[in-house]
């Protein structure tokens, strides 16, 4: 298919050549690369279509740290969120800023204003992104708010009220493994 691309611009009678059938194979081959650089190129004119390495230079860009490790989601959804923050002049816009970044529901966020403390308690599923809020914030609130991130690890307070039939039924887990399995793990 490579030669191809290159022979179909020919004239007949030069494409019978085996030096032209040549040429056309090695020419076809850059064709092609070229092609995928293009390719690439387009997608990365945007965070959402945008290969890991379009997304590790607008994460320079941003002024960004990433890890080796990190995962190219994980990264789109990072820069995608910087791309998108403007500063939140009240509270119900940084509710709105934690909606789209944690999901509603997976974070609590509250206010003492007597105190000047800020704390948003993440839900254990979303600890990954505990330094990354808080990184974020710093630069963002002001500097005599006391600001915190703590994670949400009272799961007895969850559940505490309810009997293991109803824990059961719920389909309540435990992290990753589901209540009905737990019976292995308990010490006899």
């Amino acid at each position: 298919m490579t030669a191809q691309r290159y022979l179909q611009y020919l004239p007949d009678f030069v494409a019978e050549y085996v030096e032209f059938q040549k040429l056309g194979e090695i020419e076809g081959e850059v064709l092609e690369e070229e092609s995928k650089a293009k390719q690439e190129m387009e997608q990365d004119q945007w965070i959402l279509t945008a290969t890991r390495k379009g997304l590790l230079r607008r994460a320079a860009m941003m002024g960004l740290s990433v890890s080796e490790t990190e995962d190219t989601e994980i990264l789109r959804e990072r820069v995608l969120s910087y791309w998108n923050s403007r500063r939140p002049y009240t509270f119900f816009m940084m509710q709105e800023w934690l909606d789209t970044f944690c999901g509603a529901g997976n974070y609590q966020a509250k206010l003492d204003y007597g105190a000047y403390r800020l704390t948003i308690v993440l839900e254990l599923k979303e600890k990954e992104k505990k330094e990354q809020i808080l990184s974020y914030w710093k630069t963002l609130i002001p500097a005599n708010l006391v600001f915190e991130v703590l994670l949400n690890t009272n799961t007895h307070g969850k559940v505490g009220a309810l009997t293991h039939g109803q824990l059961k039924e719920s389909g309540w887990t435990y992290g990753e493994i589901p209540f009905a399995d737990l019976s292995e793990y308990v010490r006899a």
